[in-house]
């Protein structure tokens, strides 16, 4: 081990004692002829092309945009026609027999003006509910009636829910109380 180190010594002094000269640096500026005249014409075809993409990708969202309005608005002028309330189609007037009496204002005024017919709307009944399942946790209750999901206190066609059991569901509505069972 003594040999390698006194090896590495003498090697150290020698180098040390004996150093390489470094050569100068040299810095010559940049030839314009160097560049490569072929790049900028690739460059320029490049960013033209890229411009090209963008002007027809917003040229399609523009499109996309004018078509979507166009169909809300053909969706819309289809739900206001289809809503829209015709005029009645009044009877065909008979013929005209010749005025033998004394018209006064009031006679011309009933005659002209017929009283308004009145319309009685009787309140519809809500319709029976159908259980359709339940899952009872003791916790928390759910049942499905008429294809609504409903828990404890909910509302469903007129009725509220006040109990689940297992097999049952109690609904309440102003008038009765109803009991619906799986079984039924």
């Amino acid at each position: 081990m003594s040999l390698i180190n006194d090896a590495l010594k003498r090697a150290g002094q020698t180098h040390q004692a004996n150093p390489l000269p470094t050569p100068p640096l040299q810095f010559r500026p940049v030839d314009p002829e160097e560049t490569n005249p072929t790049c900028a014409p690739l460059r320029l075809a490049g960013l033209m092309l890229a411009l090209i993409l963008i002007a027809a990708l917003g040229g399609l969202v523009a499109w996309f945009v004018a078509h979507q309005t166009a169909g809300e608005l053909r969706v819309a002028a289809k739900t206001t026609t289809a809503t829209t309330a015709t005029a009645p189609v009044m009877p065909p007037v008979a013929a005209v027999e010749p005025l033998t009496t004394a018209l006064t204002p009031a006679t011309v005024a009933l005659e002209t003006n017929p009283p308004p017919a009145t319309v009685t709307v009787e309140p519809t009944k809500p319709p029976m509910p159908k259980l359709q399942g339940i899952t009872f946790h003791p916790t928390r209750p759910i049942a499905v009636v008429n294809g609504k999901t409903v828990v404890l206190g909910d509302r469903v066609g007129g009725f509220q829910v006040l109990a689940i059991t297992r097999d049952r569901v109690t609904l309440s509505s102003a008038t009765a109380t109803n009991v619906l069972s799986l079984s039924d």
